[in-house]
């Protein structure tokens, strides 16, 4: 093959150079209708996902729930993560409520992530620390105000590894929080072991100054006898201490269980206004363990000036301290020491659950309540041994063991402000002796309840005793609401307790046996009506209850539908409006009239004149006694134009139809039955 000279050479590289760049060319016209099938394919791509997302959104429509506002699902969102109990049963470590909702869609999604109270309760419930949950809580609730809870499971006080996992737990936690004290607005704090308690404790006496929006603190343990050994909680005393009067001081809700109460600032508590203790009777005598004691309740009480409602559950102290100026017998020791009743101007109620019969004078008795208008107490049975200590635990007579003997009913206490009282015992005995010292004066609230365990269709009954048993002065004029609860009311009974009562307005019977006697009484006439012939043609007003306009009967099956009948019956047919007027103007011949025989009315006594002149006349005194108790006698007006039944309520009475129930709407009565 010959060779070619340099000519041609460079003839064919152009040649080529021309075909490449033709080619190149080709090619760029291939890389741009490549790009604009690309962009095509785009924006079809964008197409079908708008039009896929607006698919959704019609579809999403056929939901009720799609059809709220965001502002109100996230009112729901927040009320959804306020319920722990999803978070128990999860058994997860943190608050799973708002993680949950954030992975429902992507609105929610959005709506999560922009609302920082969402994620302000900072729960940690294991006893193995893991920081990334609540590092994510706190990143995500911003500067709303944190809610925190420590609760880990709880274990033996004997585990020692599982006791060193929690305070391992409970120290990362706290020194992961230390830097956002000032927006801390509750602490909710359970333990097991005293050690982790004690990190708590240290952390709020440490930061008073910081905790400047802590509104509720919870400080409790798990266990029932907790072992306070290796801890100062037993011998620290901050109640000794000076409270800081710059500090910041907005803590309304504090409860206690099994914590001694001195370990507590005064700084934080001169603005608690709910008070809640709870320390149950101890079951073991592991030692070192607290004993809460009257000195220590009485002094803590007195740090809390602005106190409105105290809750004891299973709280009832051992006495060591006796009042001054009070006969407390003799004692056998003179170690006790003397202190005076403290005085609680702002509580309003008093909520005590298990408390021992012969304790509940001796406890109030310690205190001054002026104000106090609701106490809600649980009586229960006293053990036949207590594993108490050498100290007396209440007022405990012919007891050889007790270091201070009383007698019985030593003193009275009168409750001159309570409206409302709610009793729940075991028996009638118990009833008894807890209530007897005390007066009730301007009571308008009564309930009274079995608090046993009862088996469905149980025949036991649990009889209440007579009214006159149970308080000091039977007499309740103010009276306008009465509830009893699975009790049974003997015979008689019912009237004479409803006599004590003729204000009252509503009646409330649930599970009771023994209720055709209170509906007899109800339905007695005050007397009969007679005829043109002197004959007595059809009872004649009420005995007992004239005000009485609501009656609800829930789980009764031993009346009968004529008792009820009857009562409503009574008050529907009110005397003749010539009887009325006369009565108003001559009520011995009225009284005559109904009764049936002649009243002589009493001569009215003489009083002395004040400047020393004849005696005069008394006036009539119908409604006092002249002791100044309000009279439970019912005048004449009322006794024979009772008001009107303005509802039945009848729920879970087999015995009673419906029908039969409807028949009361012809009075007039508002008739609900179930």
């Amino acid at each position: 093959m010959p060779r070619k000279n340099i000519v041609a050479i460079d003839h064919e590289i152009k040649v080529l150079q021309a075909q490449i760049a033709i080619l190149q060319r080709r090619e760029d016209d291939f890389v741009h209708i490549l790009e604009d099938m690309a962009r095509l394919r785009d924006s079809v791509k964008a197409e079908q996902v708008a039009l896929a997302s607006q698919i959704t959104e019609l579809e999403s429509q056929r939901h009720p729930i799609n059809w709220l506002p965001s502002e109100l699902l996230i009112q729901i969102f927040v009320s959804v993560t306020e319920d722990n109990d999803s978070d128990t049963s999860a058994g997860l470590a943190y608050n799973s409520s708002p993680v949950i909702i954030s992975h429902v869609c992507r609105k929610w999604r959005k709506l999560a992530f922009a609302t920082s109270i969402l994620w302000s309760r900072v729960s940690y419930r294991s006893r193995k620390w893991t920081a990334s949950p609540v590092c994510a809580f706190i990143n995500r609730s911003g500067s709303s105000l944190l809610d925190f809870t420590f609760s880990p499971p709880p274990y033996h006080v004997d585990d020692h590894d599982a006791a060193e996992d929690e305070r391992l737990a409970s120290e990362s936690l706290l020194h992961m929080l230390s830097s956002h004290l000032s927006r801390v607005h509750s602490i909710t704090f359970e333990c097991t072991s005293s050690a982790s308690m004690q990190l708590i404790v240290k952390v709020l006496m440490d930061n008073l100054h910081g905790l400047k929006s802590l509104r509720s603190l919870v400080l409790s343990f798990a266990s029932l006898a907790p072992c306070f050994a290796g801890t100062p909680l037993l011998v620290l005393d901050e109640l000794g201490g000076q409270s800081l009067p710059d500090s910041p001081s907005v803590l309304t809700y504090l409860r206690l269980q099994q914590l001694p109460p001195r370990v507590v600032s005064p700084s934080l508590l001169r603005s608690v206004q709910t008070l809640e203790l709870s320390f149950p009777q101890r079951r073991s005598h592991r030692a070192p363990q607290y004993i809460l004691r009257m000195s220590h309740v009485h002094r803590f009480l007195s740090f809390i000036p602005e106190l409105q409602d105290l809750v004891l559950m299973e709280t009832t102290p051992l006495r060591d301290v006796v009042l001054e100026g009070h006969s407390e017998g003799q004692m056998t020791d003179n170690q006790f020491a003397v202190v005076a009743p403290l005085e609680l101007p702002k509580l309003r109620s008093l909520t005590w659950k298990f408390a021992y019969p012969r304790d509940v004078y001796t406890f109030m008795s310690f205190f001054g309540m002026p104000a106090l208008e609701r106490w809600e107490i649980l009586i229960a049975n006293s053990p036949t041994k207590r594993s108490d200590v050498s100290t007396l635990r209440g007022n405990h007579w012919h007891e050889p063991d007790s270091f201070i003997q009383a007698e019985p009913l030593g003193g009275v206490l009168s409750m001159a402000a309570l409206k409302e009282l709610c009793v729940s015992c075991h028996d009638g005995d118990s009833l008894i002796s807890s209530l007897r010292q005390f007066l009730f004066p301007v009571l308008e609230q009564l309930e009274f309840a079995y608090a046993g365990k009862c088996p469905p269709h149980c025949d036991h009954k649990h009889p209440l005793p007579r009214l006159d048993y149970v308080f000091r002065d039977p007499r309740l004029p103010h009276i306008t609401h009465f509830t009893l609860s699975h009790l049974d009311v003997f015979a008689g009974h019912g009237k004479l307790m409803l006599g004590y009562m003729p204000g009252l307005v509503s009646l409330t019977l649930i599970s009771c046996t023994g209720v055709d006697g209170v509906l007899e009484a109800l339905a007695e006439p005050y007397g009969s009506a007679m005829n043109a012939e002197r004959k007595a043609a059809r009872g004649c007003g009420v005995r007992v209850c004239p005000k009485l306009e609501r009656i609800t009967l829930w789980g009764c099956s031993d009346f009968k539908f004529q008792s009820l009948f009857a009562a409503v019956f009574a008050r529907a047919q009110p005397a003749g409006s010539n009887m009325l007027t006369k009565a108003q103007k001559d009520v011995p011949s009225v009284v005559s009239t109904v009764l049936g025989r002649k009243i002589r009315p009493l001569k009215k006594p003489r009083v002395a004149s004040p400047q020393g002149g004849p005696s005069s006349p008394a006036k009539a005194h119908t409604t006092q006694h002249s002791h100044g108790v309000p009279s439970t006698l019912i005048p004449i007006e009322e006794a024979l134009r009772p008001v009107r039944i303005a509802c039945v309520n009848v729920d879970d009475c087999p015995q009673i139809t419906e029908d039969e129930a409807l028949l009361l709407e012809e009075f007039g009565t508002v008739v609900v039955y179930r």
